[in-house]
């Protein structure tokens, strides 16, 4: 590993109250003592740790920067476990850079994204897991994102990961001694129907933690919400009224929105993503044709669709053109809109054509109804997408990839143990257990992790 100090900003550019520059290593501190020239007394024994003290960040020159206050933490008490210097100034693009400039000027190197987490992992500090956690933390665009990446950096994951690779070496000790030892124990005594039992049990507990997995991944990287139609049917009206805001355009000329809107907002912990369509109908026109293809295409990635329909006009044969949009696996929510004028269209004629999907009735302009729909699309998505409170958390495509491999491992072990030699037995059950090791970082090669933490953003 490298020991060079490091440094970043740590917090956004832009205009604020407080932006931070971040430095680790072992010369942290003495870099940071050619810069900063405190107001305070300090010890001869070095700083306070953990102590903010005020002061001036000066140049070369002996030119004032900035009005700051910094904080010293030795190590391996930090987030590194190695010194950490966090120096606290106003926050603006130049002031933040020039005191960045001064760090680095001073012998420090730029961090790459995401190197004071992996410093924290390769320190031991925390586990694979647990910095993809951080990861998710930071990127968190809800507040049941907040609460899932919370349990992966306290180890909920990980303490569940090492309870079953401590079965895996339970089942495994025996059948190893009998390798081993082989004068000294008998093939006798061996239990097959318990370790048959075993691996069951071990197998039901893997795919456990793969329930709620799909709503674990929802919270944190958000829903797709497609809202689909005729022309003029008042989708995007519908997409204002969702937003609380003037997002699209309308206007009671069919085929206004020609391209895909989006907008963004939370309900019931989701962050949902929601696509106003273009009008899908036969036509000639090069433009619209290009965006009803849009919306098809749009219509076939997201994960819930708004049908919307004019409830003062029947349902018609594009209707049910459009209806047929829906893939397996996706919710259907049918909108009859436009309830405040004379009514042609019922829910019980948008059941006989939808019978598996929800009826909600609306009048976009007037907000009317937009409370129930919002509560049909948060039942609807609690529906597809499964619970997951109560299980260990599991957000990553990388985890649940692991944990079915691992799954698998454990099957081809149940069968081995019927028809092959236990040294089979016993490599698959091994195969499992270095599967396993891969979601904490235990058996993960540099590649990998540098895949994974250049997600991470600069200064984390």
């Amino acid at each position: 590993m490298e020991h060079d100090t490091i440094a970043a900003i740590s917090t956004p550019l832009g205009e604020g109250g407080i932006g931070i520059v971040r430095l680790s290593g072992d010369d942290a501190f003495n870099i940071t003592n050619n810069i900063f020239k405190s107001t305070q007394k300090r010890d001869k024994c070095g700083p306070k740790p953990r102590y903010l003290y005020h002061g001036y960040i000066k140049d070369f020159e002996n030119n004032i920067i900035d009005e700051v206050l910094v904080s010293f933490m030795p190590e391996p008490h930090t987030y590194t476990r190695e010194n950490v210097v966090e120096i606290n100034c106003h926050s603006g693009i130049f002031t933040l850079r020039s005191i960045l400039n001064l760090v680095l000027q001073s012998g420090a190197r730029a961090a790459k994204p995401g190197e004071f987490t992996k410093r924290a992992f390769i320190n031991g500090r925390i586990d694979l897991s647990q910095a993809e956690a951080v990861l998710n933390m930071t990127k968190a665009y809800s507040e049941e994102a907040v609460k899932t990446a919370a349990r992966g950096i306290h180890g909920e994951l990980t303490g569940t990961v090492e309870s079953l690779k401590e079965k895996i070496i339970e089942i495994r000790a025996p059948m190893e001694a009998l390798f081993d030892y082989p004068d000294e124990f008998e093939t006798d005594g061996i239990n097959y129907e318990e370790i048959e039992k075993e691996l069951i049990e071990l197998d039901k507990e893997l795919m456990k933690l793969l329930q709620g997995v799909e709503k674990n991944r929802a919270f944190q990287e958000g829903v797709s919400v497609a809202i689909i139609g005729k022309p003029n049917v008042g989708k995007s009206s519908l997409l204002n009224a969702l937003l609380q805001k003037q997002r699209a355009i309308v206007h009671e000329i069919p085929g206004t929105t020609r391209d895909l809107l989006e907008g963004y907002m939370n309900l019931g912990g989701y962050p949902i993503k929601l696509v106003d369509t273009a009008g899908i109908q036969g036509t000639e026109d090069p433009v619209e044709k290009q965006g009803i293809e849009l919306s098809r295409k749009a219509a076939s990635k997201a994960k819930l669709l708004i049908m919307v329909t004019d409830g003062s006009k029947n349902w018609t044969n594009d209707d049910d053109e459009i209806a047929a949009l829906k893939n397996k696996g996706q919710g259907m929510l049918v909108v009859i809109n436009k309830i405040d004028l004379d009514r042609q269209l019922d829910i019980e004629t948008v059941k006989r054509h939808c019978p598996d999907a929800r009826v909600v009735e609306t009048a976009a302009v007037k907000s009317e109804g937009i409370k129930n729909l919002e509560e049909a699309v948060t039942e609807l998505l609690d529906e597809l997408l499964g619970t997951g409170e109560e299980n260990p958390v599991v957000v990553s495509i990388r985890h649940e990839e692991i944990i079915k491999d691992a799954g698998e491992s454990i099957k081809s072990a149940l069968n081995a143990l019927k028809i092959d030699p236990l040294e089979m037995v016993s490599l698959e059950l091994q195969n499992a257990n270095e599967k396993l090791g891969e979601i904490t970082g235990e058996t993960v090669n540099e590649k990998l992790l540098d895949k994974i933490f250049s997600e991470f953003c600069l200064g984390k």
